[in-house]
């Protein structure tokens, strides 16, 4: 009987014998079991040789087996040549990934470039402002240095940027070479598995070699055999036996096919992880990214409330500057109105003393009178001569102080200007900024459809592999009944050969009583090598269940691996899922403050366009007040003049007195009014006051 070891394995069960207890209990049940430790000489020779057409017809079945053994170990072959195929595949699928990741390593090299060369241009930037900032006032020195300094720290933080760039290049380059090693690995285990398949071809060739041999002891077991009937049943058993053990080689060959496909979608599931983990990696980087320029976002945040708040304090100051101004105007405005009084007052004086004077030589004796007026009103010349030096002083700090005041405005128009500029760099960076995040945000898209293409692969692949697990439930069911069919089958076959033995040596006894001792031995010793025929038979079942065992563990094995990959792979995408919900959730943030930004633009837009007008006219209104103001006190002079010039001769010395007046006020006014360049300066101070004036105020109502 031809046994193939690469019949699938089955465990027995507890309670049935097993086959070689079977062959011991016949063996010791036989009546001749006491003999078997005497060996007799072999060489006398068996008294039955075969004959020659029993011999050819052995010779062709032994022909016909081999071509069979022959085109299953070439089919065998065939199959294996395809796993190498399959295998190179593979192995130039993973050279196209890692020409991917250089690729992807060359791109990013790009972008540091890119990145350098901006950088350069910053710097030409940096010193073409320099220039600028040389030719400028004298005044504006000091911001130029601070400017330059903040635009040194701007550079510091690239540069930081930068390193941070090349720090994650080479973080990607070290797992860009991880990735190498661990295809060296895939590669190292696809040897392996090549190696286990010329193991297997190898085994075959044994099982082919075993086959024979238990042909050969069959064709012996048959010549040994005597009647017709026994010759055909045992052919019968024979052909069933090929034909079970053809079956089982079938459903062997089977189960290995599944097991290599099962090799292949591990190796799949394996490069699936692979780009996951890739996927994983990029979706890291760029998460890094996102969260490098909301950091950089934050901090221009900082910087835009802090130059808001240095607005504030810049109308705060400006304010304060008006008030002290107006303050400075009703002091000049009451200072004049004095010097108006005390100059009547001294025309009135002089006038009285040319009298006294006059009527010194008519009045002789008022002159003791005189005397004492005139030491009162030398006494008040000099209080008047004194409260005239300190109104001159206080017109001179007035001066000094409008002087100030027009310093203070231009330092604080030069700095309004920086600050517009500086606010057109921000938004200059924020346009830039949302540029790089709805680029990354295109990028995170990608990265999500790539994963969701490796989740669609993967749940194929379970599917496939549910699939071959039910295909191989329901081989094990098969085997386990050719199994049972087969046990019984041996059964039944140790059965007739302890008869056929029993009924041999029945017939020997009765038909040759005469016979010697030679022929019993003969057929002892064929009994013997049949037993042991039989044994080594169900040893080599044994075996194969041995070998059946060790499938079933490694499919348990295989599917405890399958189930770690599956729950690995369902965390994978629940942390992609969660970094999908950030990313929109920041989109929608950045989007919705890009829109708030926008909207105050437009707001300070339209201010600026509709507010200018309205404060050059408050601008203008003031001057002309106060020209009024001082018409309307000199009409009022002028009518309580006449009404006096009616009453008294003296008054009209005193309406001579107020033309004089006039005439010094004109000339005071005059002296104080430049020359036309300096009004030409005025009037653009005006015009950049009142600007300033109208951006303070939009700053004002934005915060409101």
């Amino acid at each position: 009987m031809s046994i193939d070891r690469r019949s699938p394995k089955v465990e027995p069960e507890p309670g049935s014998p097993s086959p070689l207890q079977a062959t011991r209990h016949s063996v010791d049940r036989s009546p001749r079991s006491s003999s078997l430790n005497s060996k007799p000489s072999v060489d006398r020779g068996s008294p039955r040789l075969a004959t020659p057409s029993e011999k050819s017809q052995t010779r062709i079945g032994k022909g016909s087996e081999l071509q069979a053994q022959l085109n299953s170990v070439q089919d065998d072959l065939k199959k294996a040549k395809e796993q190498i195929s399959s295998i190179e595949k593979e192995k130039a699928q993973a050279i196209d990934d890692l020409k991917e990741a250089r690729k992807a390593a060359d791109e990013a090299n790009e972008k540091l470039r890119e990145a350098l060369f901006g950088q350069k241009r910053a710097e030409e930037s940096l010193e073409i402002e320099k220039f600028r900032s040389v030719e400028l006032e004298e005044a504006g020195i000091e911001a130029a240095h601070m400017k330059d300094k903040e635009w040194l720290n701007e550079i510091r933080s690239i540069r930081k940027q930068h390193a941070s760039d090349a720090a994650v290049l080479c973080s990607t380059i070290e797992e860009l070479e991880r990735v190498k090693q661990e295809l060296a690995m895939v590669c190292d285990a696809k040897n392996q598995a090549l190696n286990h398949a010329d193991d297997a071809t190898k085994i075959a060739e044994i099982h082919a070699e075993e086959v024979e041999f238990l042909s050969a002891e069959l064709a012996q077991l048959k010549s040994l055999i005597d009647s017709e009937k026994e010759t055909n049943e045992n052919r019968k058993m024979v052909t069933k036996c090929k034909q079970e053990i053809e079956s089982l080689k079938q459903q062997l060959e089977e189960a290995m096919t599944y097991e290599e496909m099962l090799l292949e979608k591990e190796a799949l599931i394996e490069q699936l992880n692979i780009e996951l983990e890739a996927a994983r990696i990029a979706e890291l980087y760029a998460l890094n990214i996102v969260e490098e320029w909301k950091k950089r976002f934050k901090e221009l945040q900082m910087q835009i409330a802090e130059e808001k708040k240095l607005e504030r304090s810049s109308t705060e100051s400006l304010d304060t500057v008006m008030e002290q101004l107006e303050n400075n105007d009703k002091s000049l405005i009451d200072a004049k109105s004095e010097m108006t009084a005390l100059k009547e007052k001294v025309g009135f004086l002089e006038v009285t003393i040319s009298k006294q004077i006059g009527d010194l030589v008519e009045s002789e004796h008022c002159i003791n009178i005189a005397k004492e007026e005139t030491n009162e009103v030398t006494k008040l010349v000099e209080s008047l001569k004194f409260e005239l030096e300190t109104a001159k002083e206080e017109n001179t700090r007035a001066l000094n102080n409008e002087k100030l005041a027009a310093s203070s405005v231009q330092t604080l128009l030069e700095e309004k200007t920086k600050l517009v500029d500086e606010l057109e760099n921000l938004r200059d960076e924020m346009e830039k900024s949302k540029k790089e995040m709805e680029s990354l945000a295109s990028a995170l898209n990608q990265v999500s459809a790539e994963a969701r293409e490796a989740k669609e692969k993967l749940l194929s692949s379970e599917k496939e592999h549910v699939n071959y697990k039910t295909k191989l439930e329901e081989l094990r069911s098969v085997l386990k009944a050719t199994k049972e069919k087969y046990e019984t089958m041996l059964d039944n076959a140790q059965k007739e050969i302890d008869h056929l033995t029993s009924a041999f040596e029945q017939s020997k006894n009765t038909e040759y009583p005469n016979s010697g001792r030679k022929d019993e031995n003969s057929s002892r010793e064929k009994e013997i090598s049949r037993l042991e025929s039989l044994e080594e038979a169900e040893s080599e079942v044994i075996y194969l269940q041995e070998d059946l065992r060790e499938v079933q563990t490694e499919s348990i094995e295989l599917k405890a691996s399958l189930l770690n990959k599956e729950t690995e792979l369902q965390s994978v995408v629940r942390e992609n899922e969660e970094l999908q919900a950030r990313e929109a959730a920041s989109l929608k943030k950045d989007e919705e403050l890009s829109k708030l930004l926008e909207e105050a633009t437009m707001k300070k837009q339209r201010e600026e366009n509709d507010e200018p007008s309205n404060c050059e006219k408050d601008f203008n209104l003031q001057p002309k007040a106060a020209v009024e103001e001082s018409k309307e006190n000199r009409h009022g002079s002028k009518e309580n003049r006449k009404t006096k010039h009616n009453k008294d001769d003296s008054k009209k010395v005193e309406f001579n007195m107020l033309e004089s007046c006039k005439i010094e006020n004109k000339e005071f006014f005059r002296e104080r009014e430049p020359a036309s360049k300096k009004k030409q300066q005025q009037k653009k101070k005006n015009a950049l006051l009142s600007k300033f004036v109208s951006l303070l105020k939009k700053g004002s109502n934005n915060q409101k």
